[in-house]
């Protein structure tokens, strides 16, 4: 069932997507707005991993002559090395390792701190919403990841565990992400990553035309995409997830988690004017919610590999299918499980985890009103996500 927007909406119109409403303004990206961003991405990074490639082929032809060992295939490190010698890598290194006025390093502090606050509901519902509903169900993403691999049962592990790790590096402390950081070092490294898929998959459509629907989905990698996966970590949190567990974060959690992520977000070569307030990130979930979520034939496929491979899972980490499924339906809502045919649990795994929503729920309120259990939940978060 197709439940995007028609091509024209009127400010006031109450727009219903799969268990979430709001009322459109013009304030919300138009669907011609999203198309055009559809067409555009990061040229710089695109301009700089040419520039890399480029020097490696050099000095592994070099290495070959000499007969020493070959470079290193970390492009960040070959960044690092070559960054001077190179406008183009002086100027993606300048803009990467320079701190734009904007960025309060106290409150992006606070934003870390927030995720470990309720670090137990952020993973769950990073996992079956921020999964579940938004990869499987935003066709353009998911195509490419299809594409690359990324959602055989196979890799599919190791694509969660990488993006998980990704996650508690840059959320670990400041320095992580300050430049030179795990964290910063990371990010940049996931900008040459999808500058890498991006070429891959342009290169394949020249002889392939059918490959990639360009035309459809547009350019591998693009802008709208960046757009969206920053809304998914910074905004679904706040008005898609927590609140599934009936836990609201105050005004200031809502900012200061966005503007971590605005950060990071620059940091990838994403446009950050899309995050600026919280208003301004707000409208951007919603417009991505309406015209971005469409469920295909390969969305059903990711979801049913997702559920395969957690549900897989050795002990002690083993989570049986039937409460992921009841997890996925309370969380996303039946509409877009159904299109996902994902299964329908019986009611002793809702009551499981409805349970599961009643402590994440009680640990939360408690925090609020004991200060020292805050901030001994939010070192216990820090200290088992960095085993």
């Amino acid at each position: 069932m197709d439940t995007t927007l028609p091509p024209h909406s009127n400010a006031g119109d109450r727009i219903s997507k799969w268990g979430y409403s709001f009322t459109w303004t013009d304030c919300h990206l138009s669907r011609e707005k999203t198309e055009s961003l559809r067409q555009q991405f990061d040229t710089l990074g695109a301009a700089a991993l040419e520039r890399l490639q480029f020097i490696r082929s050099s000095l592994l032809e070099d290495s070959k002559a000499k007969g020493i060992s070959p470079p290193s295939n970390d492009l960040y490190t070959i960044l690092q090395d070559y960054h001077r010698e190179d406008e183009v890598l002086t100027q993606l290194w300048n803009e990467t390792h320079t701190v734009p006025d904007w960025v309060n390093w106290e409150q992006l502090e606070r934003g870390q701190r927030f995720f470990h606050r309720y670090i137990i509901a952020n993973i769950v519902g990073f996992a079956l919403q921020g999964f579940v509903a938004e990869n499987s169900a935003a066709s353009g993403v998911v195509e490419v990841l299809a594409r690359t691999g990324s959602f055989s049962t196979r890799m599919l592990l190791k694509r969660l565990l990488e993006t998980f790790q990704w996650l508690i590096l840059v959320t670990h402390d400041l320095a992580a992400i300050q430049p030179g950081g795990e964290g910063h070092v990371a990010t940049v490294r996931v900008r040459l990553l999808h500058s890498s898929v991006r070429q891959r998959i342009l290169h394949l459509c020249r002889t392939k035309p059918h490959y990639f629907d360009i035309d459809r989905y547009g350019v591998p990698v693009n802008t709208l995409d960046s757009i969206h996966s920053i809304s998914t970590f910074c905004c679904n949190p706040m008005w898609l997830q927590l609140p599934r567990f009936k836990i609201t974060p105050s005004a200031d959690e809502v900012e200061d988690y966005m503007a971590l992520f605005r950060y990071l977000g620059y940091l990838l070569g994403t446009p950050t004017s899309y995050f600026e307030t919280v208003e301004k990130g707000k409208h951007t979930m919603e417009s991505m919610v309406a015209h971005e979520l469409h469920t295909t034939e390969t969305s059903r496929v990711v979801a049913y590999n997702f559920v395969e491979c957690v549900a897989n899972l050795p002990a002690p980490f083993h989570v049986s299918r039937k409460f992921i499924e009841a997890g996925s339906r309370w969380i996303n809502g039946n509409e877009i499980c159904d299109e996902l045919d994902l299964g329908k649990p019986g009611f002793l795994y809702y009551l499981m985890f409805a349970s599961y929503c009643v402590l994440v729920l009680g640990l939360a309120w408690l925090q609020r009103m004991i200060p020292m259990l805050d901030e001994f939940m939010i070192k216990v978060g820090l200290t088992s996500t960095a085993l």
